[in-house]
């Protein structure tokens, strides 16, 4: 009884466990991948936050820009008196001021323009934290490669090592092959130390941008960039340039200020210009002569004189803006076309330097090194041939991990200059 008892709690302890273990997705973390890592991105990002709230303020002030003067109420209760005879009058007036010369209008304008070029800066900054979340991705995901890389060659050093002692105390290898396998294992594992720093420090880098403990970002590793789809043929620099002048976001905010430095040179101008104000209202006038009181309606105008201040020097500082926004505007357009030139340059110089690499490393390169290593354990190659081997591969492997994270980043960054997506479908 107590064993038939023993086995169902058994049993019972098994199902009970199976049905609580962890799911796989929680025994092995996926990766992060870089849409997630741009999304996270956009969420976090302080500079985003500061540009959506640049925003917000900016279509309050248009909003205000298109405000009317308030009106103004004024009282005023006069009294006299002479030979025991005695007068009062109450006044009452409403006070508008009548905007007919444009003024308003135009600082409307220019509230509006100025909106539609902090829109355009909001574009920037997400373009900005875009091409800077691809970058730390790539460069992280290359610092993975190049960890693996000195793992892989320390280890291949250490089994070596191990080796070249077996056989020194054989009689097989001199001395000098068995000290400089040493020396040679201790710089690979200084190597490693390096890589796994560096490894550290991009994911440092990418976890400050996504809001995310770097340790936790290197536990759960990155997704290979492989897996984005291949970019199409490349657009002509023609091409290229058109782009950029018509959507960069950069460009379209400073036409935009530049546009809304005019309107506000002509409200400036406007202000030159009397405004009138009309009152009206109503007046009250009592006599203690047969107590008589008499009411009555009054109205005026009234329209300030430019004796003192006739905006001389509001007008030259307006003008003076304006010429200096389209200076300006000239610089950021001049910018546009040497940053978009530089980006196009760069990524067909760095694709075609990849294309010309990737025959040379790979599967092959790593299966010829394995030849060699094992044929210098056999003792059928010398060392210097193997350490030959060895430092051909890591160097050749390092370089392409390098050009490939930098084809990411030039495609990222040619994208910013142009201010659109030219590889890859955007993230909703």
């Amino acid at each position: 009884m107590k064993l038939q008892t023993s086995l169902l709690l058994l049993c019972g302890l098994s199902a009970l466990a199976w049905l609580t273990r962890p799911a796989i997705s929680q025994q092995l973390p996926r990766g992060l991948t870089l849409q997630e890592a741009r999304a996270a991105a956009r969420r976090v990002s302080p500079d985003l936050a500061a540009a959506r709230a640049g925003l917000d303020a900016a279509a309050a002030r248009a909003r205000q820009a298109g405000a009317l003067a308030n009106p103004a109420l004024s009282y005023a209760y006069e009294q006299t008196s002479a030979g025991g005879q005695r007068t009062s009058q109450s006044i009452a007036t409403l006070e508008q001021p009548l905007e007919l010369t444009g003024v308003r209008g135009a600082r409307q304008d220019a509230a509006m323009l100025r909106r539609e070029a902090t829109e355009a800066d909001l574009r920037a900054v997400e373009e900005l934290v875009r091409f800077e979340v691809t970058r730390a991705y790539a460069l992280a995901q290359a610092a993975d490669e190049r960890m693996t890389l000195a793992v892989r060659a320390a280890t291949d050093f250490d089994r070596a090592q191990r080796v070249t002692g077996e056989r020194l105390v054989a009689g097989d290898v001199s001395g000098y092959e068995a000290r400089r396998i040493r020396l040679e294992s201790a710089r690979y594992a200084a190597l490693r130390a390096e890589a796994a720093l560096a490894r550290r420090t991009a994911y440092l880098s990418l976890a400050t941008l996504v809001g995310a403990p770097t340790d936790s970002l290197l536990r759960s590793g990155l997704e290979p960039l492989e897996s984005i789809p291949p970019p199409p043929a490349p657009l002509s620099l023609d091409s290229i340039l058109t782009l950029a002048l018509r959507q960069r976001p950069e460009l379209l905010a400073a036409e935009r200020q530049a546009a809304a430095a005019l309107a506000e040179a002509r409200a400036v101008g406007r202000e030159r210009i009397p405004v009138p104000v009309a009152s009206a209202g109503w007046k009250t006038e009592r006599t203690t002569i047969g107590g008589a009181r008499l009411d009555g309606f009054v109205a005026g105008v009234s329209f300030p004189l430019p004796f003192w201040d006739r905006r001389a020097g509001a007008v030259a500082a307006a003008d003076a803006d304006a010429r200096r926004s389209a200076a300006e505007l000239d610089i950021v357009r001049r910018r546009v076309v040497r940053e978009a030139e530089e980006a196009y340059a760069a990524l067909l110089a760095t694709a075609d330097e990849v294309e010309r690499l990737s025959p040379a490393v790979g599967a092959e390169a790593a299966a010829a090194l394995r030849a060699a290593g094992t044929a210098y354990l056999e003792g059928e190659i010398p060392l210097l041939g193997w350490l030959d081997a060895v430092r051909a591969y890591h160097e050749a492997e390092s370089i392409s991990v390098t050009l490939r994270a930098d084809l990411h980043v030039r495609r990222a960054a040619l994208e910013r200059a142009t201010g659109g997506t030219l590889f890859e479908d955007r993230e909703p």
